[in-house]
């Protein structure tokens, strides 16, 4: 639904200066101006604005003023999906999935371009019938949801809950469906119950507004409180809820069933993979079939996507949850199995969700208990259980590893997002963030009271902010966050950066970019403006400049250090280092793409691994954009640089590029004849392999390819890259 933006006449109680600028919905009460006569819409909107004394409530009072109707985004295009099947959990309930093989959006978690799975579930309730249903999938599989797979197993007219673990705007299409069937016939003695969170509530009153009028045969059971709450199913039976907000789900929340000892996790340990197409069996099961091997680089991949940069105000719920180790012979209540569930990840994010470096820096023992559970149960991915206890020991160790960056760096990623857009870039610059080895604050601008922000700010190490642009203007906590900053005399030594999406022109970017310019900010990378949705190449640009904002955080925080250490012992090689200067390899040029988006480094860590199939490995390190591209399955060219060419490669390859540069632009290079991918002309023998696993390896991956074709150009020996030291290139 798209947002309205209009100027507040209520100034008179506000700080000198401060624009105030009110952002409403459509559908709100009208009413009519006294000296035009036109139609104008009033609200009575409630926000923060602070000065240099204090921060102080102020009441806009009614708004009269001309509207500005943002630019409807583009149809997007339809994706080809495979269906909804029913998949068998335990005897008690059902997985409805739904398979989409292709890349559903463009969004960074799904850049492995594996599709994804988008998984609701059945419950049996009373009288041993599936009654209870739990989520529903994205508008994409609607059709096929309500009208065929949910339909062939229970009539929609006998559900009797339907629970919401998390909802989006992409989600409303599928329960606009589903309640015209659930709700047909229905009569207020028979109500369906809604069981969502305070947040989730909000969006489906506002989303779903034209189907839920007041006559609706429709009870709402709201999930509220810090701790576990209870669902009654039956009087006999209930489920177990409590609330997992993030600043990106601000709706989270978890459901346990506690006779069949399944915990529905909503996007915890979710992974955006189609089963199938990973092997038969495993699209035939709604379990991990093939386990870490299939679903492990999957897993990781989403976390770090989309947990590892933990917003601190939105994780301080996650403090609330109980973190305490549970002996495993002790299960039998919801509260005790939920407990040992969180234990597993929720101690180790604790640290993380005080938001600041002094509070992860203080010591943390990780807990160990035996964690009970039949299986876990995301919203996207195979539900989870011969990898169980493995995910669940990864998520800590992934923790603990967000955990130390926090203790040495924190870069703040502000934003405020109206459709989703801005959210999405934000996401992707995190993942670059994250990838350049700091930590990560993300703070959604819409949720969090502005103290917090001003305190966010005041411990970051760096910062970007993003905004929408609607009316022509910010919206309102966007320029409420931005003057905060602007008057916090710190935040201009930090490195910074702007973003956002935009309908018409984009004019929020301009003004953030502007006004941080204006105040003698310094930034990282130009400023990023996306119209309506991001592509691949917007994704890979925010990631590269999340990358560059992370070097230049980590170089001020170097230079920092050499002032208070001897610059001898900082610059030092020890003999093991030394030693290692004396390994050599093979200088090539290794490209990629997906799909518009091309990318090319300079390797010299490459090698031959294998004689049949033939294979070769190569080690990229973890901030590379080029990492993002060698996941198992695509496809890579390497150019290998004849020893003429040394010179004017490295001058070519090992100057500093803006995210999104063309790297190849000063290369002359051709498409190779098999994949298609860029190849350097000069190159004396080109391989085209394919990715086909990798394996951590400290800061860098190894990546082993097979090789599926090859040509040998010239008989010139293949340069090789001399060094001295072992700790640089």
């Amino acid at each position: 639904m798209p947002l309205r933006q209009l100027r507040a006449h209520g100034q008179a109680q506000c700080p000198a200066r401060a624009q105030v600028h009110v952002v409403l919905p459509r559908n709100l009460p009208h009413c009519t101006n006294r000296q035009s006569g036109s139609v104008v819409q009033r609200t009575q909107v409630l926000f923060k604005v602070s000065n240099n004394q204090h921060s102080q409530r102020v009441a806009a009072a009614a708004v009269d003023a001309p509207v500005a109707v943002a630019p409807e985004a583009p149809p997007e295009p339809k994706v080809p999906i495979e269906g909804v099947v029913c998949l068998p959990v335990t005897k008690n309930i059902k997985c409805l999935r739904g398979v989409c093989n292709e890349r559903l959006k463009y969004e960074v978690e799904y850049s492995l371009k594996k599709g994804t799975s988008e998984n609701s579930y059945l419950l049996k309730g009373g009288n041993g019938k599936f009654t209870v249903l739990l989520d529903v999938p994205f508008k994409a599989f609607a059709e096929d949801f309500v009208m065929s797979a949910l339909s062939r197993e229970v009539d929609p007219t006998d559900l009797s809950h339907v629970i919401i673990t998390h909802v989006g705007p992409n989600r409303i299409p599928t329960l606009k469906l589903l309640l015209e069937a659930a709700l047909a016939g229905r009569t207020a003695e028979k109500p369906l119950k809604i069981v969502a969170s305070n947040p989730a509530q909000a969006a489906l009153e506002k989303g779903l507004a034209d189907v839920l009028t007041p006559a609706c045969p429709v009870e709402w059971v709201k999930v509220k409180g810090s701790g576990e709450a209870s669902i009654p199913i039956t009087e006999a039976y209930s489920l177990t809820a409590m609330l997992t907000p993030t600043p990106r789900w601000p709706d989270a929340m978890c459901v346990v069933d506690p006779l069949s000892k399944v915990v529905f996790t909503s996007k915890l340990f979710s992974s955006h993979v189609a089963p199938g197409l990973l092997n038969t069996k495993a699209g035939a099961s709604a379990f991990d079939v093939g386990g870490w091997e299939a679903y492990g680089d999957h897993w990781r991949y989403f976390f770090d996507c989309m947990l590892a940069p933990m917003a601190p105000q939105a994780q301080s719920a996650l403090d609330k949850l109980p973190a305490t180790a549970t002996p495993r012979a002790s299960l039998d209540t919801p509260s005790q199995f939920f407990n040992a569930l969180l234990t597993s990840w929720g101690a180790m994010v604790a640290d993380i969700t005080r938001g600041s470096k002094a509070a992860a820096k203080a010591s943390w023992q990780p807990q160990v208990a035996s964690l009970f559970a039949y299986a876990l149960a995301p919203q996207h991915g195979p539900v989870i259980r011969t990898s169980l206890s493995r995910l669940v020991l990864e998520y800590r160790r992934w923790t603990q590893e967000q955990v130390a960056a926090l203790s040495r760096s924190n870069v703040v990623v502000l934003y405020a997002s109206a459709y989703g857009n801005t959210a999405a870039l934000a996401q992707a610059i995190s993942r670059g963030l994250t990838k350049g080895g700091v930590g990560v604050s993300t703070v959604n601008l819409e949720l969090t009271p502005l103290d917090e922000v001003v305190d966010s700010i005041k411990d970051a190490d760096g910062f970007t902010i993003g905004s929408p642009t609607l009316g022509g203007h910010m919206p309102t906590p966007v320029q409420l966050a931005l003057g905060s900053i602007l008057r916090e005399s710190k935040a201009r030594e930090l490195p910074c950066g702007v973003f956002g999406s935009f309908g018409w022109s984009g004019e929020a970017v301009d003004e953030m970019e502007a006004k941080l310019k204006d105040g003698g900010y310094g930034f990282a990378f130009r400023p990023i403006k996306v119209k309506f949705k991001p592509t691949a190449t917007d994704l890979s640009v925010c990631e590269q400049s999340g990358r560059d904002l992370a070097i230049q955080v980590k170089r001020r925080l170097k230079n920092r250090e050499k002032g208070s250490t001897s610059s001898m012992a900082a610059v030092a090689a020890n003999s093991a280092q030394l030693a290692m200067g004396r390994v050599v390899g093979s200088l090539c040029v290794v490209t990629s793409r997906d799909e518009e988006a091309v990318s090319a480094m300079l390797a010299s860590w490459v090698s031959q691994a294998s004689f049949d199939p033939p294979g070769i490995t190569i080690a990229v390190k973890k901030d590379r954009g080029m990492e993002t591209m060698l996941q198992p399955g695509n496809a890579f060219a390497v150019s290998m640089v004849p020893e003429s060419q040394e010179k004017p490669i490295m001058k070519a390859m090992t100057r500093p590029f803006e995210p999104g540069a063309d790297r190849l632009a000063s290369v002359p290079h051709k498409d190779s004849e098999v994949s298609g991918w860029p190849v350097i002309e000069g190159a004396n023998a080109v391989l085209d392999c394919t990715v086909v696993s990798r394996m951590e390896a400290g800061d860098h991956w190894v990546v082993y390819g097979q090789v599926a074709a090859g040509k040998l150009n010239s008989e010139e020996l293949t340069a090789v890259h001399h060094r001295k030291v072992g700790n640089h290139y």
